[in-house]
């Protein structure tokens, strides 16, 4: 059997020549459609790359001026050297490893209580009456101001930092569980039941792919918080960390060592920010 092209066919002049095709009936080939993709990546990669440089020159146009002390805004060379002056002698990587663990473990803590909240509550009337008033009361009072007493109950160790960064990424990741699983069309979920699916069936098959966008963006607004969190445990009461060196600068009145924690604080919030784009973009293909 012959198989036909999908491609629009290309008109010809009465001589026999192409003529010219119709863009609106036009199709990109499969080059052409990678190739877009490509440029669009580089397009974004290049936009942001235009903007950290920017911000660079605009720092350096700053410390120029003198308007600022340079105890409170040192240059970006004197950054950047004390910044592999500290990965060099291992400091960075040091501080970088008790925040990322901390970071990390108070993330999974608030990704399975969210989750496991944020599913019944968006499937149940009565649960969203009953926990709703108490989950805004907890957030209408700010973490750090009983971080401390955290402090006094468990210790500096690693346990309040893991709980403070995990009450701070809760609330994100409970909120876009609860709208990701009430935007799913409960046509959809009737239609499976109707056709023998049980309950874990249609959760896994119909409920989770449809609310996964929703919930992914509710982990990559949380993977920057982690961050937050544990470095907000670290300036009430620490040992480590990269709120501990910042502290640490302040108090020794050495900016650039602020200044090289908190780049360094930033850069890995956005790795995690783009770890999780790369993690929906993998999961995410039915559409």
């Amino acid at each position: 059997m012959k198989r036909t092209s999908s491609r629009p066919v290309q008109p010809t002049h009465e001589d026999g020549r192409p003529g010219p095709i119709d863009p609106t009936t036009a199709e990109p080939s499969d080059a052409q459609r990678h190739w877009l993709v490509r440029v669009a990546g580089n397009r974004q990669v290049w936009l942001s790359l235009a903007g950290i440089v920017f911000a660079i020159l605009a720092w350096q146009l700053v410390w120029e001026s003198h308007r600022v002390p340079e105890y409170m805004l040192p240059s970006p060379s004197d950054v950047a050297h004390n910044w592999i002056d500290l990965w060099h002698a291992g400091v960075i990587w040091h501080h970088t490893k008790a925040t990322l663990t901390e970071a990390l473990l108070g993330f999974a803590v608030a990704l399975v209580v969210g989750v496991g909240l944020g599913y019944p509550i968006a499937r149940s009337q009565l649960m969203d009456e009953l926990l709703a008033p108490y989950l805004a009361a907890s957030q209408a009072m700010p973490v750090i101001a009983f971080a401390p007493l955290l402090v006094v109950w468990f210790g500096i160790g690693l346990l309040p930092k893991v709980i403070i960064c995990a009450l701070i990424v809760f609330f994100p990741i409970l909120i876009n569980t609860i709208v990701g699983f009430r935007e799913v069309d409960p046509q959809l979920i009737k239609a499976a039941r109707g056709l023998g699916a049980h309950e874990l069936r249609v959760f896994w098959h119909v409920e989770l792919p449809l609310a996964l966008r929703t919930l992914l963006g509710g982990i990559r607004m949380a993977t920057t918080l982690a961050v937050a969190g544990a470095v907000v445990g670290e300036f009430v009461a620490a040992d480590a960390g990269l709120g501990y060196l910042m502290n640490l600068g302040r108090t020794e009145y050495r900016a650039p060592i602020v200044f090289s924690a908190a780049l360094t604080m930033a850069f890995v919030g956005i790795a995690g920010y783009v770890a999780v784009m790369i993690l929906e973009h993998l999961l995410i293909r039915w559409e």
